[in-house]
């Protein structure tokens, strides 16, 4: 039994033992699979069964950081309705420790707590603290119910809309691949018929492009 089989022995029970504030996530990511396999309390990120990986556990996976540590904790993870969660991510690897196998991820809905101190400061007479803005390098996580909401929101990230599609560029074209890429979306099945639906172009024309890609970046850029 591998490490990705016996987690999922675990996501219920650590389901049950951590209470109804803390979802286990349990995301196979070997190739061909790419979604979520095992979930308790899944009403904290309106996730189920079969949803696709994170956009930050997709980043992770295409910038390869699970090879240099073995685990994540304590960064900021954020609902679709904008609760704050706790969370952190175990990364699961084959005995030889040189391939992914998944990702065993505990989310904490803290939003309970911070109510909790406002009202507490309210009775001090004090205001809630102002939140900081995130930086740009921030490891904020964002959670979806499919493929879908991370190609759109990756493209409302850089200011792409429906009604733009047909007036980019290549140069356009080819910056919104290259940074689909950064974010791993390729490494989901179907998304490349779904990314050329949506910028309006063959799905050889769009391997066209992520070649294009993959070879300036094999140069050095330019």
């Amino acid at each position: 039994m591998d490490s990705l089989e016996a987690a999922k022995d675990l996501v219920e029970f650590l389901g049950n033992a951590c209470g109804e504030n803390c979802e286990i996530v349990l995301q196979d990511l070997r190739e061909g699979k790419m979604e979520i396999v095992a979930i308790a309390n899944g009403h904290i990120s309106g996730r189920t069964v079969g949803a696709p990986p994170t956009d930050l556990a997709l980043r992770m996976m295409a910038q390869e950081e699970w090879r240099t540590r073995d685990y994540i904790c304590n960064y900021e993870g954020k609902t679709r309705d904008n609760r704050l969660l706790h969370s952190s991510t175990f990364f699961l690897k084959n005995e030889k420790k040189d391939k992914l196998l998944g990702m065993l991820c505990v989310n904490i809905d803290t939003s309970k707590y911070t109510h909790l101190s406002e009202a507490v400061l309210k009775l001090a007479g004090l205001g809630p603290l102002k939140e900081t803005p995130p930086s740009e390098e921030s490891q904020a996580e964002n959670f979806y119910e499919n493929m879908e909401e991370i190609i759109k929101s990756v493209l409302r990230e850089m200011g792409i809309g429906g009604s733009t599609h047909h007036r980019l560029s290549q140069e356009g074209r080819l910056a919104i691949i290259e940074r689909l890429m950064e974010h791993g979306i390729f490494l989901l099945r179907g998304s490349v018929s779904s990314v050329a639906e949506k910028l309006r172009c063959s799905e050889a024309s769009l391997y066209r492009y992520i070649a294009m890609v993959n070879k300036r970046k094999n140069r050095g850029g330019g």
